[in-house]
């Protein structure tokens, strides 16, 4: 079983980079994974001719299946109302003089408006939730869920963008948070018996402090999970055996925990491969 992984696509932030990944999707149709994971922020600012766009080029280089794409979405795919001023080439977070207009919006922010900005995703690529496993006796998309690929290997997809009953303690809509009791009940499946354990999730589990060494306190700040140690213990508890995830614009490979391998391809220019077979799991990193 062949996967592809890419995040942060931002499509509609400038044309250069919709062109960018117009060709990396027609480089990956070339490569012919089984499974395409998309970990978050499709589009720029979640607007509809944004999601119709992403769509058919997924469709156009032929991933727009339910057998051979996952998707999660990103707080750019839901948060609206703060991204539509953030976007024509210039970073969010050089931006802070636009904040204010924004606050009102960002102080009402809850439950419904959540709910209401997830199901506008679900909506905009309900094909690809077809054959899901989730806790929700419906049937309905919900979150945790699982894709089963084959007989050793499963994707389990976490909604890591759920800071609430209220974000505005989350001033740029970008910190995470991982609903523990969910996690843990879909990660103890039967469905997942005897089988890889893959998990999805748009937010970063490096530690705080390497990504502000990096980056700066205030990007560190602004892109954490908050229950990052509890998240990390519960993934040591349940045996998972690799980790996707985006949000921070960067690519590489590291270690959390007992030494769970995680993925961040969080650049557009790089992606993963991840190869799972009767062997065990190859990962190639790709540019």
């Amino acid at each position: 079983m062949l996967i592809a992984h890419l995040s942060d696509l931002h499509l509609g932030f400038t044309p250069d980079r919709d062109a960018m990944i117009a060709q990396r999707l027609g480089e990956l149709r070339e490569i012919a994974p089984h499974h395409l994971v998309i970990t978050g922020d499709l589009s720029q600012a979640g607007r509809s001719e944004q999601f119709t766009a992403v769509r058919e080029l997924l469709r156009q280089n032929c991933f727009y299946d339910p057998a051979r794409l996952t998707l999660i979405p990103g707080n750019h795919d839901l948060f609206t109302f703060f991204f539509k001023d953030f976007h024509a080439g210039s970073d969010l977070y050089a931006k802070w003089h636009r904040l204010p207009r924004t606050a009102r919006q960002l102080y009402r922010y809850g439950w419904q408006e959540y709910e209401a900005d997830l199901a506008r995703f679900h909506t905009a690529f309900s094909e690809a939730f077809q054959g899901i496993i989730t806790l929700n006796e419906s049937g309905s998309i919900s979150y945790p869920f699982i894709r089963i690929l084959d007989g050793r290997t499963a994707l389990i997809a976490l909604e890591s963008n759920r800071l609430l009953p209220q974000i505005r303690a989350n001033a740029a809509c970008s910190n995470g948070l991982v609903d523990l009791a969910s996690a843990e009940r879909i990660l103890a499946h039967p469905a997942l018996e005897n089988r890889r354990k893959i998990v999805l999730l748009h937010h970063p589990l490096l530690p705080e402090q390497l990504v502000a060494a990096r980056m700066g306190k205030l990007y560190a700040s602004m892109t954490r999970i908050r229950n990052r140690e509890e998240f990390i213990g519960l993934l040591n508890r349940s045996g998972v055996d690799l980790v996707l995830h985006g949000h921070y614009h960067h690519h590489e490979e590291y270690h959390i925990g007992e030494g769970i391998p995680v993925l961040n391809s969080g650049e557009i220019e790089h992606w993963h491969l991840i190869d799972s077979d009767e062997e065990g799991v190859r990962i190639t990193s790709r540019e």
